[in-house]
Order: C-alpha cells, then sequence, then structure tokens
C-alpha cells in the first residue's frame, strides 16, 4: 500500500447517530502515518453492497440488531464464508447484548473484539480500533511476505524457533497463572481459548531436527487428556466430537521422553483438528508389549467439506515440516509413525515410541 493510502473502515449500524459520533472520534485520526476513512452502512443488504465494491476494507464495525435481531451475526458469517475474507478484521458493537450475549458470541463467530454501546467509550473505541488496525496490517504483510524460493520458509522457519519458543513457554507459565485466579466464566472461555491457540503455535514451530528429549517417568494417559482439554475449545467451536479410548493395559507410569511426546502429539491434534474436515475424531492410546512401544492411533471420517485456502496452506506445512518432524520423533525413540490414509473425508494415523515400564 502507498503511504497515502487510507486504512478504509466499514461503519455498519442502523442509528445515523452512531455514525455521526464515529465520525467525530476518529476526524482527522492517523494510524502510521496513514488517514483513517470511515464508509457507512445504515443496513445489513447496504453493508453487502458495499463489501462488494470495496475489496480494501481492513476492519468492519458491526451492529448486531438491525433489520434483523442477528444481521451483525449474519454479515460475519458473509464476510467470512461468503466471500471468504479471513485478514478484514471484525468488531461488533452492540446496544443490545441480551440479543447476542458476549460469551457466545466470541466462541461460535470469528470476530476480533465485542464492545457493549452502554459502556463504550471514545479511548476504548480508539484502543480496539489501534489494535484491528496493527493486527490487519501483520496478516497482510505477512501474506505478501517473498515466496520466490521454496528453501526460504524452511530458513526462515528455523531461524524464529529459537526466538518463538521461549516466548510461547513464558506466554504457556502466565496462562497457567491466571487459571489459578477466580475468573468468571466469560473470561475461562477467553483464557480456555487463548490456551487452544497457543498450543496450535506451538504445533507450528516443531521443527524436523528437534532432539529426542530426557526419558522420564510420566503417566501417558494423564499428558493426553491434558493435551485433548487444551484443543476443546477449537472442536467446540468446530462442533466436532474427540472421543478417546484408553486400552486397558495401558501401565500408569512409563519411562519416556515426555517433551518429545508432548509435542509429536500436539503436532497430531493440530493436523488432525487443522486440516482434516471430518465431524469425529477417535484417539485410541495402546502399550504394544513386544517391543515395548506406546502406540496413539488417529481415525476420523465423514464430512467431506472441501479444503478453504487455510487449511491449504496448513497441510503444504504438514507436508514439508511437521509430518517429517514427527516421524523423527517417533524414529528417535525406537518407534514408527505410519499414515494409512489423510484426506480431507479420512484420517487414519499411527504414531508410536519407544518406552519403558516404571518398576
Amino acid at each position: 500500500m502507498e503511504h497515502n493510502t487510507p486504512w478504509r473502515v466499514l461503519v455498519v449500524d442502523d442509528e445515523e447517530g452512531i455514525h455521526g459520533i464515529t465520525r467525530m472520534i476518529f476526524r482527522d485520526y492517523e494510524f502510521e502515518g496513514r488517514p483513517v476513512e470511515l464508509i457507512s452502512a445504515l443496513s445489513g443488504a447496504q453493508a453487502r453492497d458495499l463489501l462488494q465494491q470495496h475489496d480494501d476494507i481492513c476492519l468492519a464495525l458491526l451492529d448486531v440488531v438491525m433489520e434483523s435481531d442477528d444481521e451483525g451475526l449474519r454479515l460475519v458469517d458473509h464476510i467470512r464464508d461468503t466471500l471468504g475474507n479471513r485478514d478484514m478484521r471484525l468488531i461488533l458493537r452492540t446496544g443490545h447484548p441480551g440479543f447476542a450475549p458476549e460469551t457466545d458470541v466470541i466462541i461460535r463467530y470469528d470476530i476480533n473484539d465485542y464492545l457493549s454501546k452502554a459502556e463504550l467509550s471514545a479511548s476504548r473505541l480508539l484502543t480496539s480500533v489501534l489494535v484491528a488496525l496493527r493486527s490487519y496490517r501483520d496478516i497482510v504483510g505477512a501474506r505478501r511476505q517473498p515466496q520466490s524460493d521454496p528453501a526460504a520458509p524452511a530458513r526462515a522457519d528455523a531461524a524464529l524457533q529459537p526466538l518463538l519458543v521461549p516466548l510461547l513457554d513464558s506466554n504457556q507459565q502466565r496462562v497457567a497463572r491466571l487459571r489459578q485466579l477466580e475468573l468468571n466464566p466469560m473470561a475461562r472461555d477467553l483464557l480456555a481459548q487463548i490456551d487452544c491457540n497457543q498450543h496450535r503455535l506451538q504445533a507450528l514451530c516443531l521443527q524436523g531436527d528437534m532432539a529426542a528429549s530426557p526419558v522420564v517417568a510420566l503417566d501417558p494417559q494423564q499428558l493426553l487428556q491434558q493435551l485433548l482439554e487444551n484443543w476443546l475449545p477449537l472442536s467446540r467451536q468446530q462442533q466436532r466430537l474427540l472421543d478417546l479410548r484408553i486400552e486397558p493395559e495401558l501401565p500408569t507410569r512409563l519411562f519416556a521422553p515426555a517433551d518429545s511426546l508432548g509435542a509429536l502429539w500436539n503436532a497430531l491434534l493440530a493436523h488432525a483438528l487443522s486440516a482434516n474436515n471430518s465431524l469425529d475424531q477417535h484417539w485410541q492410546l495402546r502399550y504394544l508389549e513386544p517391543g515395548e512401544l506406546l502406540q496413539l492411533s488417529i481415525s476420523a471420517s465423514g464430512g467431506g467439506v472441501p479444503a478453504d485456502p487455510q487449511q491449504d496452506r496448513y497441510r503444504q506445512h504438514w507436508q514439508q515440516q511437521l509430518r517429517p518432524a514427527c516421524e523423527r520423533l517417533c524414529q528417535q525413540s525406537g518407534g514408527s509413525f505410519e499414515v494409512l490414509a489423510d484426506a480431507p473425508e479420512q484420517l487414519l494415523i499411527n504414531a508410536s515410541v519407544g518406552v519403558r515400564r516404571h518398576p
């Protein structure tokens, strides 16, 4: 974008006074030397027309109750699903929170902020818009990074890993401390989503040259259940069933490479939930006594919904980096990694690592 190109913001509200107040707040406002240009729509239908006319809208401020009690939510689905626009930042503003409870909306809809008009101040709106514009800038900037050299993404990932992993670990410690506080239900839901996104990032940072971690005594069932709990917000959002079956002969204590095992299972969970469109997923954890192997089997079928561009990008990353990393982690411990099916309509993976019984 040119330096003087404005940040185009769509304001959708059926109250003309809201448009006037918003224009007054953002009069002569600039972000990174570029002005903010407001485009007004008084209805969901008018907003749809404007979205067709302008493909450079970076942020939309959406009222919830307009032609219908959920018109703003319908617009969210239109932008994300019909138009396929995942970059545009979406902020809901509502004067009727009872029609769209905050916790339900944040969990069910792909929005970036939720503001109550009754409690909204000029500074709060400015802050939310500033955060949204920064996020949009970073997303667009990352998408425009040159990818002419096939080896460049792998080199960049390898170079960033020493920087990202400590940051992710530090954030995970903060999440753990927050979980110890007395939080209201909405805050707990948001914290669970943050934790889920944290684990998705950790899975994406897994590298093929990751060394096997030290062998320690652990409870494999407890480790897997904790990982599944971390991913529940995403599975609920996708309306998927995660079925876990633990074989009765599984020992409660095993000597195993805990960090490598956690990274392996986390990457498998990320792949199963991010790149496969199946409705239900079945996980089976068993102990194979001949050879002393701990095997996790993942199977899923059904759905068959065509993958969107984001899934295609993730699947490419899986094939180039995550899958080879999982194979190496299994082989380093004397186990194996077997992919029998890996498609949007069917998934079947067996991953085993070498372990020893705890005396």
